[in-house]
């Protein structure tokens, strides 16, 4: 039995429904919403204790943190590989999903949380203090006592989108190559990891993720987009 604990198709919950998807793997579809903090509620917590999401449970056993579900993913199910065979690929692979986790991701995560300040500064202020409460996670509790409060500052902010312009140049570098995916050829977890952060670069950097600003990666997104799995995503926006 194979199950997914995810927020929807955004972000690191994004990690792991694709790549099931990608490799047509059954699971069962546990979406957890998190406007009303289902991923701090017991049950939840008895299999993520810091409440943080995706998980997967396989036959029994839970798998945390997006990049390494997505490898044991691709170990326990071998057809249609998502890592290339030939080692120093695979290490460029790894390479690039560290550089979403450790640096794309938490950019991004300042830009996002500061668009919740609206949704968190109307929640009365000792429910917000329970909610706080709840939330074993320091990182994410310090996140939530920033957005539920002020905000981010314009500091933090610009700082955030320069991490982001950097981000943009990385992937520009790495589609130099002119072929489809990040690693040339191959498709492969990388791929399925900036996947989950980059649709937002248009969104929120439109004047640097633009199609005369970064080519390569709007044509990538274009070309991800395309792809059944991607479009398949859909299906998971809520229950």
């Amino acid at each position: 039995m194979l199950a997914i604990y995810h927020f929807g198709p955004v972000a690191n919950s994004l990690t792991p429904l694709l790549c099931a998807l990608e490799k047509g793997l059954e699971f069962e579809n546990r979406f957890l919403d998190s406007r009303r903090w289902e991923h701090h509620e017991p049950a939840f917590q008895a299999l993520s204790p810091e409440g943080m999401v995706p998980i997967v449970v396989h036959d029994g056993r839970v798998v945390r943190e997006s990049t390494v579900i997505n490898e044991y993913l691709d170990t326990v199910f071998p057809e249609l590989p998502l890592r290339p065979a030939d080692p120093w690929l695979c290490a460029e692979m790894r390479v690039l999903t560290k550089y979403v986790d450790e640096y794309f991701c938490p950019a991004l995560t300042v830009i996002g949380a500061h668009g919740a300040t609206p949704f968190a500064s109307q929640i009365d202020k000792q429910e917000m203090q329970g909610i706080l409460a709840r939330m074993p996670n320091d990182e994410v509790r310090k996140k939530w006592e920033t957005v539920s409060a002020t905000g981010y500052s314009d500091e933090e902010l610009a700082d955030a989108r320069r991490r982001l312009r950097n981000c943009i140049a990385r992937a520009e570098r790495q589609l130099a190559h002119g072929e489809d995916w990040l690693l040339g050829s191959f498709y492969s977890l990388a791929d399925i990891k900036w996947y989950s952060m980059a649709p937002a670069l248009p969104r929120v950097m439109p004047d640097d993720c633009n199609e005369e600003e970064a080519p390569a990666l709007s044509a990538w997104l274009a070309r991800m987009k395309a792809r059944p799995a991607v479009r398949a995503l859909e299906n998971y926006r809520g229950r």
